[in-house]
Parts: structure tokens; C-alpha cells; sequence
């Protein structure tokens, strides 16, 4: 589909990036640009990774940081939306690639008050081990990473 699924590779300083470890398991979904897609990228996440035997507390935090990227992308971004997990060793990474910024708020999005959005970058932020986003080829990829138990 020509998304660029490489990106200047994304590190915090004083984090460990995630070459530093293993790819094990990797996988990728199309979703729709439509509301039911965060529910759509929550079943194939969990099954993904109950397949991969990941424990269930970990399962969960996965599953907030995709519902959360995935509405992002959906709300604020241009089409196509496309999910990435990566499971290592001991770390899942949760890759959402979009098509850019949108021209405007999508209709949810532009009908809500001020205290109705807005929180889910701070969600993100408590959960993940990691975060960022990054943007190349009129695609931006927003990441996050969360350490699996040992």
C-alpha cells in the first residue's frame, strides 16, 4: 500500500530504544477511518497477543494505548490508519501510521466541549514505558511501548 512503515527511528534520551531488543512477534491492520475502528484494532490486539501468551494485566494497558492512538488518528488524522504490534521479550510496541493531520476536526470531534477530549495523550503518557510520534512521506507514526513482565 506504499506506507512507509520505517520512520527516523524514535528515541527518548535515557530510554532504551526499541532496536535494543528482539522483534518476536510482529503484525499489521488496515482499519477503517471510521468511529468502530479503535473497537475493531482492540479485538485484534487482544487476540494477537493472547496468542503470544502475554499476560493479562499487560494485555489491558495494550489495549488502552491502542484504543487511544487509534481515536486519535481517527479524530485528528487523514486516512489510511494502519496499527503495527511488535512483541520482544520483554516489550510490545504499539505503532499507529496515519495519513497526516486532517483538514479539520472530524464531526465528534467539533460537536464535544473542551472537557468532553483531550486527555488521551496524558492516558498514553501514565501508561506507556515510552512515547512519541514522528512524521515522514505525508504520514505521521505515533508509538508507544510498554515493558512486558519478565
Amino acid at each position: 500500500m506504499g506506507i512507509p512503515h520505517r520512520f527516523p527511528h524514535q528515541h527518548r534520551p535515557g530510554r532504551r530504544a526499541w532496536g535494543a531488543g528482539r522483534v518476536v512477534h510482529r503484525r499489521t491492520w488496515l482499519l477503517p477511518h471510521r468511529p468502530e475502528a479503535a473497537g475493531r484494532a482492540r479485538r485484534h490486539t487482544r487476540n494477537f497477543l493472547v496468542r503470544r501468551r502475554i499476560d493479562q494485566p499487560t494485555i489491558e494497558k495494550v489495549l488502552l494505548l491502542v484504543s487511544e492512538l487509534v481515536t486519535n488518528a481517527v479524530e485528528h488524522a487523514r486516512p489510511p490508519i494502519m496499527l503495527h504490534l511488535q512483541v520482544g521479550p520483554r516489550q510490545v510496541r504499539v505503532e499507529v501510521t496515519d495519513g497526516g493531520p486532517a483538514r479539520r476536526e472530524a464531526a465528534w470531534t467539533a460537536s464535544c466541549g473542551p472537557d468532553e477530549h483531550g486527555r488521551g495523550l496524558y492516558i498514553v503518557d501514565q501508561v506507556a514505558t515510552a512515547h512519541g510520534d514522528s512524521r515522514a512521506h505525508r504520514r505521521t507514526l505515533h508509538w508507544a511501548d510498554l515493558t512486558t513482565a519478565a
